[in-house]
């Protein structure tokens, strides 16, 4: 028996037998290309579930290792938003929706953008008191890669109305 093989730990050595490329699927995960350039990765969710019952309520949520004080700094943000780091969403069908979601988070992604706001509304004019928007954009905030914490926003933002998220660098 060769001492590298003796040498490796139980993982390391399993690693090696699946014939899996590790630099690859790290680079999959940040979300870069084999050269280190970002890509952007669309996001495509269920629209099944978008007109249950509206629980007019708080959102929030944030990836694995994001401390609790970053979405505590987005419930009282002070930020003057960019006429680019806005969307409203209003009168868009959820398709519409998230072919627009897709672009402006594109498009501020590659720009570098921090914070960004999602104008969704509430559902209060809709008929049957639904927010297919609200409910759209929290499952595309969950499934994203590029997103690392989103809340509903303050009153002075939207409420909740609205939604404030932190983008991945």
């Amino acid at each position: 028996m060769n001492n590298d093989k003796k040498d490796k730990t139980e993982f390391e050595k399993l690693l090696e037998e699946s014939n899996l490329d590790i630099n690859q699927i790290l680079e999959d995960k940040d979300g870069l290309t084999t050269n280190n350039v970002k890509n952007y990765i669309n996001v495509n969710v269920s629209h099944d579930d978008l007109y249950e019952d509206n629980q007019n309520i708080e959102f929030s949520h944030r990836k694995n290792g994001v401390q609790n004080k970053v979405i505590n700094d987005l419930k009282s943000l002070k930020y003057k938003f960019k006429q680019s780091e806005i969307l409203d969403l209003h009168g868009l069908t959820a398709n519409e929706a998230e072919l627009e979601l897709n672009i402006f988070l594109k498009d501020n992604y590659y720009k570098n953008s921090k914070y960004l706001l999602i104008i969704h509304g509430k559902g209060l004019n809709n008929k049957d008191n639904q927010a297919p928007l609200k409910r759209l954009v929290e499952k595309f905030i969950i499934n994203s890669l590029h997103i690392l914490a989103a809340n509903s926003a303050n009153k002075n933002y939207g409420g909740f109305g609205a939604t404030i998220l932190i983008l991945k660098k």
